[in-house]
Parts: C-alpha cells; structure tokens; sequence
C-alpha cells in the first residue's frame, strides 16, 4: 500500500517526467487485481484523470491504459465516470496519438460495461471518434484500435438510442469491411461480428447490415474462422440479422446450400454445422455448463414466419423445376408440398 501511496502521491505533486513514470508504476501494479481498490481508495483514479486531462501526450497515454486496467473492476467503473474520465477519454480517442487512441479506445471498452456509462459516453460524442477508429490501417496499433472500437460499439449499442447513433455515425459499412479485411486476426473479426450482432436489434439496421455486404463474410467467417468465439460472433450475428426478415432469411441460407433451405422450408429453423474441435472444450465439461457450440449457438435462422417457409421452398422448387417428379427426394417434396403437386 505504501508504493500504491507513493505513486500517487507523485502524480499529484511530481514535475511531468516523474508523473509519467508514477503512471507506468500504477499499471505495473494494476495487473495484480487486489491492487485495483487499494489504488483507488489511494486517490489514484482522481490523479490519473487529472493527467489525462492536463498532463503531456506520453503521460495521457499511460494514464489512459492505467484507467483501462483498473476498469477491470466493476466499482472502479463507476468511480472513473464519476470522477470525470469518460471526457477526456474521448477527447483522447479523437485527438490523440495513434497509440493513445488505442489506450482510450480499450478503456471506454470496459467503462461501456455499465448501463449509466452507455448514456455518458454518448453524451460525450464519443460515438463518431470510435466510428472513425474501425477504419482500419495496416499498423499493428490501428488494427488494435479498430478492434477496441468495435468492442466498445458492441456495448454501446446495448442502449437503443446508441444504437441509432452508431448508424447515423455510418458504423455499420466500417465494420463490415473489417469482416472482409482478409489480414484481420479472429479477434478484430469477432469484435466487428459483436458489434453487428447488437446492431441488428434494431429491424431497420437487419435491412442496413445485409444491404452493406456482411452476409458473405459472415457466413465465411463462420465457416472457416480460426477463433472458436468469432465463429460464435458471426452465427450470432447471422441469427440476428435474419429474425423477424424474410428476405435475409432466405439470402443468408442460399450460402449454405440446398439442405439449410428444406430446413426452413420445413420447420422454420436452421443448424448448421460448426467445427466444435475447436471450441473450447474446458467450458463444455464443465458441470452444469452447456456447451460454447450448443444447438442455438449453431442456430442461424431460430423462429422465421409461414412467409419465409414459403420463399424458401419456392426457392427449392425453381432449383428442381427440370426434374422429373419421380427423381425430387422425398424429403424436399414433403417440405415443399404443394410445390410438386
């Protein structure tokens, strides 16, 4: 405790080098979790936003990842936004170092994991500086900031009125093209997935996300992603954008062939299969723990209408109209009765 308390104390009265050190210091220290509230109930947290706000460009950034760290803690959530730091965390996103932008990115990621910081960060306009971070360069810190962006837009669009921002900032056509980045990691992807997966709450936004392009890499993403939790993303994603859709149901689901669309045809739901090899095992067996690739988690279309049961098997009728009747399987005649009557 009493280094926790020399540091501040340094960030408090210390001349700017030594500040900058004292903030390194802390996120060294923040990486053991019991420090969490000992360097709060220090003082620490008033002290690094007031660096954030007046202190010099290196200093802003430690004091950004030491903040991002000790938002790890659910009560330190609370006392950064009331203290002040979502502000100029998002000044920092939009003015600050490409770096920096990173650093602020990841910490209003977590600070955007209460409900209260959802509306703060809004009213922040903190939504367009992230927006613009999805828009990806080839350095490794701009791919770590789109990432961190995506997680942060994720959350944010947990809150309706967010969620209408976030499209009105033009978010949706960013985060597909990092779906179709093809040097993106399985993280970046799966970020980008989450956040469109939250987006697609919204019925205009299901319209939107298909119109901009995200079904194919999607659907790829969900074939032949490394990442067990991106594939997930994408699924959920998929899922999302199709409730309540007609017309994206029965897109989505031509990708997949010939059998997904007897499924809807049929039964108004559709699995598709996931390479569970690769899923994470320890969670599975766990006791009482159901499985990362249970059935709904493979779910792409859960509950679609009489309409799309029918758009489908139209669909299926016009890719056997040169058949004779007697070679149709009769699988695909029982679900596309009375097409082949």
């Amino acid at each position: 405790m009493d280094e926790i308390v020399a540091h501040v104390r340094t960030l408090q009265l210390g001349d700017a080098p030594s500040k900058t050190a004292a903030a390194e210091a802390l996120i060294d220290l923040s990486f053991d979790d019991d420090n969490h509230d000992l360097i709060a109930e220090a003082g620490g947290i008033e002290a690094l936003i007031h660096l954030l706000r007046d202190g010099s460009a290196e200093a802003k950034l430690r004091a950004a990842r030491a903040l991002g760290s000790l938002a790890f803690n659910d009560d330190n959530i609370v006392l950064i936004a009331e203290a002040g730091g979502i502000a100029p965390l998002v000044e920092l996103v939009r003015d600050g170092s490409a770096e920096a932008k990173e650093k602020a990115a990841w910490a209003l990621c977590w600070l955007a994991g209460n409900d209260d910081n959802l509306v703060l960060i809004a009213e922040a306009r903190g939504i367009p500086p992230l927006v613009h971070l999805l828009r990806v360069g080839s350095a490794k810190v701009k791919v770590m900031a789109a990432s961190n962006a995506a997680h942060a837009l994720c959350s944010l669009a947990g809150n309706d009125d967010n969620l209408v921002l976030i499209t009105e900032a033009g978010g949706i056509p960013p985060l597909v093209d990092l779906l179709r980045n093809r040097s993106a990691g399985g993280n970046l992807k799966m970020n980008a997935a989450a956040a469109l997966a939250s987006l697609a709450r919204n019925d205009a936004n299901k319209a939107l996300i298909a119109e901009a392009g995200a079904v194919p890499p999607l659907v790829d993403l969900l074939r032949d992603g490394i990442a067990a939790d991106a594939k997930l993303m994408a699924a959920r994603a998929l899922r999302q954008i199709t409730r309540d859709n007609d017309a994206n149901a029965v897109a989505v689901l031509a990708f997949f062939g010939l059998e997904p669309l007897v499924q809807l045809a049929r039964r108004g739901r559709v699995t598709v299969a996931i390479d569970v090899d690769r899923w994470n095992d320890s969670d599975s067996d766990s006791e009482g723990a159901a499985p990362l690739a249970a059935e709904y988690d493979r779910t792409i279309v859960y509950s679609a209408g009489h309409r799309a049961k029918r758009k489908a098997a139209l669909v299926v009728a016009a890719l056997f109209k040169d058949c004779v009747p007697g070679e149709v399987p009769d699988d695909i005649k029982a679900a596309t009765d009375p097409t082949f009557k």
